[in-house]
């Protein structure tokens, strides 16, 4: 039973040191930067539905054509709107502002400035995409929190209720290779 309570000890640990690292790589890396679950399939096949994209800050000026870019919907009276928008830079107009597309030459065929909206701007670029992690975005935008974290400490307790009561039943027994070297030694020290 003690082996058993430690592997379960273990697990918990184990899944909470993921849990803890990942989530230290992926905002101490950024500067805290946000991330963004992908809802659209218009940055399909880099971005898909469902993908978590990590965004890094970086300055206006050092955007270059071919990043991946977050930013709020520019507007017509040169503010920036609620819609968020994950597209590719194709081009930079003269006056400074970024020409952006989406991968998916189906849904994107043109680019969308400046005719679905005007260019983007430094004050609407939340960020350059830095990273993306398949499916997670999923998981987040299904579990909002407090009920990620919920969902979270759930699995944690089930790990450790599997590996806790996840014995033989015996609680003595042993089965594998370990018991099966205890056996030839059993054999060889008897006479």
């Amino acid at each position: 039973m003690k082996a058993n309570l430690r592997g379960a000890i273990f697990y918990v640990f184990l899944a909470v040191a993921l849990v803890l690292g990942a989530e230290l790589v992926i905002y101490d890396t950024s500067g805290g930067s946000p991330v963004y679950a992908i809802v659209s399939s218009s940055m399909a096949p880099t971005l898909d539905v469902g993908d978590l994209a990590l965004v890094g800050t970086v300055p206006f000026s050092s955007i270059h054509v071919g990043d991946v870019i977050v930013f709020s919907r520019p507007t017509a009276d040169g503010t920036c709107g609620s819609e968020i928008i994950v597209h590719r830079v194709v081009g930079i107009a003269s006056g400074g502002g970024l020409i952006t597309q989406g991968d998916d030459r189906q849904t994107n065929p043109m680019p969308d400035e400046p005719t679905a909206w005007p260019y983007v701007t430094a004050n609407c670029v939340k960020g350059v995409v830095m990273v993306s992690i398949p499916y997670l975005g999923s998981v987040t935008t299904s579990f909002p929190p407090p009920y990620d974290y919920i969902l979270m400490a759930a699995i944690l307790v089930l790990i450790f209720l599997v590996e806790f009561r996840g014995g033989k039943g015996d609680g003595d027994e042993q089965s594998g290779p370990t018991a099966a070297t205890d056996a030839r030694l059993a054999s060889v020290v008897r006479p």
